[in-house]
C-alpha cells in the first residue's frame, strides 16, 4: 500500500529509504506506503504507516483510492491525498528524509518499486477527483 501525498503546488511527497543493507530499494526515493497487517484494510493500514513512519494523523475519509494493482513485488493499494505541510517539519521514524518533488524532478529520479510508473500512470489520468 502507497500513498500519493499532493501538497497545493501539486507536488509530490517521497521518502528517502534507509541505507541499509537488507531492505528493498535501500537509498532510494519512494512514496510512503508499507505492507498490510493479516485483516487489515488498505486505507487503515495507509493511515497507519503514515502515523507510525511521519507522525501524520490522518482520517481514511482523506484518502483516495487510485488503483490496485499487481507490481512485480505483489498487489499494491494506491492512494492520494491533498495536504498542505512543511516537509522539513516531518518527524519521521523510519527513512532519511521527507521531500516533495514536482513531477518533472521526479522523472529524473531513480524510484524504488514501481513508483516512477504509478506516479506517471496518476498524472496521465484523469487526476485527483
Amino acid at each position: 500500500m502507497q500513498v500519493i501525498v499532493l501538497n497545493p503546488r501539486g507536488e509530490v511527497l517521497l521518502q528517502l529509504r534507509d541505507d541499509v543493507p537488507g531492505i528493498p530499494y535501500p537509498g532510494r526515493w519512494c512514496l510512503p506506503g508499507g505492507h498490510l497487517e493479516d485483516g487489515e484494510e488498505p486505507a487503515a493500514a495507509a493511515v497507519r504507516e503514515l502515523r507510525e513512519e511521519m507522525s501524520l494523523d490522518l482520517p481514511p475519509s482523506c484518502l483516495h483510492h487510485v488503483v490496485t494493482a499487481r507490481r512485480h513485488y505483489g498487489v499494491e493499494h494506491t492512494f492520494w491525498t491533498p495536504l498542505d505541510l512543511d516537509a522539513r517539519r516531518v518527524p519521521l521514524t523510519e527513512g532519511r528524509a521527507v521531500r516533495f518533488h514536482a513531477i518533472q524532478r521526479i522523472r529524473s529520479l531513480d524510484l524504488g518499486y514501481e513508483d516512477d510508473r504509478v506516479l506517471e500512470e496518476f498524472f496521465a489520468g484523469p487526476g485527483p477527483r
